[in-house]
């Protein structure tokens, strides 16, 4: 009888998506939109269902594993104050949670620091192709909208900068404590997705998102290297904004559980291997093409230049390491020079091997905001 029910719920909400005002994906299984969410559990009752025939995503290689600087705001009941409830995989429990806490008015008028809660993992997530890890809160259904405590999400390299995941707020107007929002109106902000009574969903994350980003760019996060992913509670007056400037709406205020309840933070992406410039999970012509089109670079380099050494330079040691990693290429095995006469390849003939290397991503346009802790 329960699983029955459960997947009524899904179908209703799967309907209801269709006459969503938004361009975004509603707050289950809405396949095809840029953000669809990532079930937190597969097998025979269906996908984002939690029922005991079902499994953890085997899609996750890991999951958070430790956490760094909870620093929640007001309104936390001690229940609700403990970080260790958001390591490990998803359960789909919405009691096993921490809270970041929320802020009221006058704090928010005087600059007060929202929750903040920063993750850690035993490996490194990496910049792979569609979504490279996804956050789980324990938002959920109520009658035709959704109860959302949303969160910014930022990615850090060496947990000194953050770089904020550019996100939309379509939501117009407030809803005031304990109301709702249409799912389909938000962008890359955590919380949006169903993860309770019966329901696991999480917001999926790129990181092909940041590539623009200035402390990308400068070299100070390394999207092939986030060992750090800090959410940061969004108090839901409208006083903090989206990656575009426009005001962000939420259940605002809440008490008990109150703000953002992070459930799970979980990797679809690692790290890749070494000479793996495009972490495609092959070291080819391609990430050759990568190498070579950075060569000789200096300062803002990364991982995704082909910076294997991480050193701050793109030269011979790098070829070195591609060349040690050499694996296949879609068309067979591919010859790679002896490491003189690829300096001289790459030195010599560069535009025969440049390439733009493509990645398929799952971004729409926003504004970034960055951070230093």
């Amino acid at each position: 009888m329960r699983r029955s029910v459960i997947l009524c719920m899904v179908g209703v909400v799967c309907l209801g998506s269709a006459i969503r005002a938004g361009p975004y994906s509603a707050s289950a299984d809405d396949p095809g939109k840029i953000d669809s969410g990532i079930p937190g559990f597969v097998g025979p009752a269906g996908q984002g269902v939690v029922d005991p025939s079902n499994y953890v995503n085997p899609a996750f290689v890991a999951w958070a594993s430790g956490y760094l600087n909870y620093q929640p705001a007001n309104f936390v009941d001690p229940i609700w104050a403990h970080p260790t409830q958001a390591l490990g995989p998803v359960s789909g429990d919405n009691t096993q949670v921490v809270s970041l806490g929320e802020l009221n008015a006058e704090q928010i008028a005087a600059g007060a620091q929202p929750g903040r809660i920063t993750m850690t993992f035993v490996m490194s997530i990496g910049n792979g192709t569609g979504t490279d890890f996804a956050v789980f809160e324990n938002g959920h259904i109520r009658g035709a909208g959704f109860f959302a405590e949303l969160a910014y999400v930022e990615v850090s390299t060496d947990n000194v900068y953050f770089a904020r995941v550019p996100s939309v707020s379509l939501t117009p107007n407030p809803v005031g404590n304990y109301g709702t929002i249409d799912p389909t109106d938000v962008y890359n902000l955590a919380g949006k997705h169903a993860n309770a009574y019966g329901l696991s969903w999480g917001t999926p994350f790129d990181l092909q998102c940041l590539a623009n980003d200035p402390l990308v760019q400068a070299g100070l996060v390394d999207l092939y290297f986030i060992n750090y992913v800090r959410i940061v509670d969004i108090p839901g007056s409208g006083a903090f904004l989206d990656g575009a400037g426009s005001p962000i709406y939420d259940a605002w205020p809440t008490w008990g559980s109150g703000g953002f309840d992070l459930e799970a933070v979980g990797i679809l992406n690692k790290s890749p291997s070494p000479g793996d410039a495009n972490n495609d999970g092959a070291v080819d012509i391609g990430d050759l093409g990568i190498l070579a089109g950075n060569w000789g670079r200096t300062g803002s380099t990364t991982w995704g230049m082909g910076d294997f050494d991480r050193d701050g330079s793109i030269n011979v040691g790098d070829l070195g390491i591609l060349a040690g990693n050499w694996d296949t290429h879609a068309g067979g095995e591919i010859p790679l020079p002896d490491p003189l006469s690829a300096v001289m390849l790459l030195v010599g003939t560069p535009v025969v091997i440049r390439r733009k290397i493509g990645r398929n991503s799952s971004c729409a346009n926003g504004a970034n905001g960055d951070s230093k802790e």
